[in-house]
């Protein structure tokens, strides 16, 4: 099977390695036709996100795959230590892989829906960039499709375990009863507006979004927040015990100084629970050396994430079904797509063959009615369809075989470049 996926993820990856090889839409872009030219592949695929940065590569040589993969990791990150963090999934094990991150199984927080959101992205990318071909187009699209059936047929999805919902348990388990406490949301996608959202349904007052373009804008107007400058951050301090820090910058946004101003202008015994949902992260790590002050990344977070996984995993099981039935479908398909040339060829050399022959057998033998030529017609299609099918059924079996390959083209007179001029 000419399929790889290759990358690094939250299974094997900490976080300052994820956030050191995570990719924006941008340098995706440049990176694929960069991998492609170089490893010589027909498509490839890149999805980076706050757990990953893989790519799906469609491939004639899966150790030169490899090779341009692992140059490229080491070209963003260059540290020995990277080569062993990533991982090579081949074949079906690969397809199997690229439909599991996309249903949800394979993240974080088992069953999220945003990674479908940011798969189908990745895929738009690789047709932005150039590098999709038609076997990879296919291995996404049924992905896509295998993750909506298992969202659909199971209840995978169903439980609140979003990193929202991870925001407020945090807090609740370290500040106590949120009601009347404050808090800051810094990022206003998803992710910050779902633990706006429940935060807000906790009973934290005052709410403030930090004004960083028009969903932060609008998020404060959606839950009567109010709107502030991050540089106003210390002044307002007294009034708030939590930040929660969601946003898509490339850099950090608040830096230690700036987290040490905020604790100064509160009271001393006080804490200050700083949550950081961002990948790459939005605080300077070193922020948490200060006094009285907790900053909590998604890696740290997954004991919370792992509490709320129960209902889910019940679920689980079944969405495995799916996915195994998925992949099995999937090979068959992409085993297909690769001997069609050869089998176009063998099907045209039959139907040559048989309407040769017909045409001789009715020059023989008269005159005869419609009616005859027409059960006659039916008649050789039907021994032509029967001869054909064992070839047939063979070479999508061993489509990835050339020596089988080449055993059957030169027992039905097929030169090669017949099979390919089919293409």
């Amino acid at each position: 099977m000419p399929f790889l996926a290759t990358g690094i993820s939250h299974h094997l990856a900490p976080l300052p390695v994820r956030e050191q090889l995570h990719l924006d839409d941008a340098q995706v872009v440049e990176s694929l036709g960069a991998i492609v030219a170089h490893a010589g592949l027909s498509g490839a695929v890149c999805l980076s996100t706050c757990n990953r940065t893989e790519f799906y590569l469609s491939t004639r040589d899966e150790r030169a795959s490899r090779l341009a993969t692992s140059r490229f990791f080491h070209y963003v990150a260059p540290t020995p230590e990277f080569s062993e963090l990533v991982f090579s999934h081949a074949g079906a094990d690969g397809l199997r892989h690229v439909i599991r991150v996309a249903s949800g199984l394979d993240s974080m927080i088992l069953g999220e829906s945003q990674v479908l959101a940011q798969f189908k992205r990745a895929h738009r990318l690789a047709l932005e960039a150039g590098t999709m071909d038609g076997e990879l187009d296919l291995v996404m699209r049924r992905a896509v499709e295998t993750a909506k059936l298992v969202r659909s047929t199971t209840g995978i999805s169903r439980q609140a375990v979003g990193f929202g919902q991870v925001a407020l348990q945090a807090a609740q388990s370290r500040l106590g009863d949120l009601r009347g406490q404050g808090a800051v949301i810094l990022g206003g996608g998803s992710v910050g507006g779902a633990a706006a959202r429940l935060l807000r349904r906790a009973g934290v007052d005052p709410l403030m979004v930090v004004r960083r373009g028009p969903r932060a804008t609008a998020l404060a107007e959606a839950l009567s927040a109010e709107l502030v400058e991050i540089g106003d951050l210390p002044a307002l301090a007294p009034r708030f015990r939590v930040v929660v820090c969601s946003t898509t910058s490339e850099s950090r946004v608040l830096s230690r100084e700036t987290v040490a101003a905020i604790r100064r202008s509160q009271a001393p015994g006080g804490r200050l629970l700083i949550l950081d949902l961002a990948v790459p992260r939005d605080v300077e790590p070193e922020a948490a050396d200060l006094t009285g002050v907790e900053l909590l990344d998604i890696d740290h977070l997954g004991d919370v994430v792992a509490a709320n996984l129960g209902s889910r995993e019940r679920h689980r099981p079944r969405a495995e079904r799916v996915v195994e039935a998925a992949v099995t479908q999937l090979v068959e398909e992409l085993e297909g797509r690769g001997a069609a040339p050869l089998i176009a060829a063998l099907v045209d050399r039959a139907e040559v063959v048989r309407q040769g022959e017909l045409r001789r057998a009715i020059s023989r033998m008269g005159v005869v009615s419609e009616l005859e030529r027409a059960q006659l017609e039916r008649l050789t299609q039907a021994i032509a369809a029967k001869l054909m099918h064992q070839p047939i059924t063979f070479l999508r079996q061993h489509a990835d075989d050339p020596q089988r390959r080449r055993v059957l083209e030169e027992a039905f007179g097929l030169a090669p470049a017949e099979a390919d001029a089919e293409v």
